[in-house]
């Protein structure tokens, strides 16, 4: 087969793809204010329109935020370091599941390399974990938090540091501020501010005068309706007068040193619920600190789902009882749980499609973000995309359905009108895209094309060249790859 029959080939099965997910998915919700409207012309060197030239298209990253947690040094670590660790020092590159019945895995180089290519082609946006908490950051220092923050960034992906606050009496507070440890409250205080709050910390560090790459996403206060323990102590010592006034103090003090930032606040058991008391709990929380003068500027919604009587429709009503305060949502730690047998693979295909599809559908909520993607590195062994092997799992078919699928547009076969124009008939979602243009047989691919908000986008066709188009149908076919 020649290359011109291969590539009609490949745009008729592209078509029917994606004909197929319009057939499917006919009674999709309204997803207008994901999408931007998009004008294509198409002239010759001469700026002359070329209304016989043949269009493609297709998205290569989303504007909307689609992120995952990841394992620092496991994310971050070279060949050579991986080769020169023991079997218990690669199997400590993952979490411990043994109390979950799990023996411990020990992953190989190739696991390493697929877990990075992993996040790398099916996200936008990473959430370091255990690298940047108080107590690891102390004791390790910054070199593996700031790999991994630098591969994502050389990548494309931007990170959101976590967490700056969280008040547990246990890790990540250093141990000589627990419970169990004699100390002084005001030096607790003033500690966690210099190490967490203050132009010298870790705000500070990772800002545009800092030492290390710079975050402009932050998780400021970590589960405050569960974790008080700081609060309760700096009250109790007089520091404060009360609990709101402690937590809207750090989202103050985060915010003098780096307003430059998105400040958030997360929380968990607020969508995986038997009723709403905890979502109206977390709302009235952050109003009150709102008007205590706190600074917040993101609502983090955790979404570790365990029960199968949350329905679709009580994740919205829980969504729209937190975007009464006027604040932008994220789900920040998406997984389900099946360690106690309390989802079963249909319920947790269910569930994944039902937050995908209320989080993209409100116009409240600017980020979706998975708490792991692989059995072995989640925190509970039950990622939601890829088991151990590697293989695709049948509950993580949403994903790819929808945000690598109808959410991810490939269109080809695009015919201009008479003053070499295609226009979007509906828009397109929003995010990064790809053209082609085919014309006398030769195809030229336009890389890199942000319609994060309306582009008019004008695509000249240079003089005649060597074709470009064997480039074209690797790149493309490619694209279409997962891991698996």
């Amino acid at each position: 087969m020649n290359f011109n029959s291969k590539l009609h080939s490949f745009l008729a099965l592209c078509l029917w793809i994606g004909l197929a997910h319009c057939v499917k998915n006919s009674n999709a919700q309204d997803l207008s204010h994901r999408k931007s409207e998009l004008t294509i012309t198409v002239v010759n060197a001469q700026g002359v329109p070329v209304p016989d030239a043949v269009l493609g298209l297709q998205m290569k990253q989303h504007a909307f935020k689609f992120g995952t947690q990841v394992r620092d040094r496991f994310f971050s670590i070279s060949e050579t370091e991986f080769n020169s660790l023991n079997e218990i020092q690669k199997q400590n590159l993952l979490p411990n599941l043994t109390g979950f019945g799990m023996s411990r895995y020990t992953p190989d180089w190739q696991d390493a390399v697929n877990y990075r290519q992993a996040v790398l082609s099916n996200f936008n946006h990473v959430v370091p974990t255990v690298g940047l908490q108080w107590v690891a950051f102390e004791n390790n220092g910054p070199a593996v938090p700031d790999s991994a923050i630098s591969i994502a960034q050389e990548n494309g992906l931007s990170v959101t540091g976590a967490s700056v606050v969280w008040q547990r009496d246990r890790w990540p507070t250093p141990v000589e501020f627990r419970s169990g440890s004699s100390f002084d409250a005001q030096e607790f205080h003033d500690r966690l501010v210099d190490d967490r709050l203050s132009a010298t910390g870790i705000m500070g560090r990772y800002s545009e005068s800092g030492a290390g790459p710079v975050i402009t996403d932050w998780k400021v206060l970590n589960e405050p309706i569960h974790e008080s323990y700081y609060a309760d102590t700096f009250v109790e010592a007089g520091i404060y007068d009360n609990e709101v006034d402690a937590l809207a103090d750090y989202f103050v003090r985060a915010d003098r040193v780096r307003s430059d930032s998105v400040l958030s606040i997360n929380e968990f058991n607020i969508l995986n619920s038997g009723n709403d008391n905890a979502v109206i709990e977390y709302r009235d929380l952050i109003n009150d600190l709102l008007a205590a003068g706190a600074p917040i500027d993101r609502i983090g919604v955790q979404a570790h789902m365990s029960r199968n009587d949350v329905s679709k429709a009580d994740i919205v009503r829980r969504l729209d009882i937190l975007a009464e305060t006027g604040l932008g949502i994220e789900i920040t730690e998406f997984d389900s749980r099946d360690d106690a047998d309390q989802l079963t693979p249909e319920e947790q295909e269910r569930v994944l499609r039902d937050m995908l599809e209320a989080s993209f559908e409100s116009q409240a909520v600017d980020g979706f973000i998975m708490w792991g993607i692989w059995d072995p590195g989640h925190w509970r062994g039950n990622a939601p995309l890829f088991d151990e092997d590697w293989n695709i799992k049948d509950e993580a078919s949403p994903w790819f359905d929808l945000v690598r699928g109808e959410w991810m547009p490939m269109l080809t076969d695009l015919e201009l009108n008479s003053q070499g124009k295609w226009t979007a008939p509906d828009g397109l979602i929003s995010g990064a895209y790809d053209f082609t243009v085919t014309y006398n047989g030769k195809t030229r691919l336009y890389s890199d094309y942000d319609l994060s908000s309306d582009g008019n986008f004008l695509l000249a066709i240079p003089e005649p060249s060597a074709a470009l188009a064997g480039f074209v149908l690797f790149t493309f076919a490619c694209r279409r790859r997962r891991v698996g």
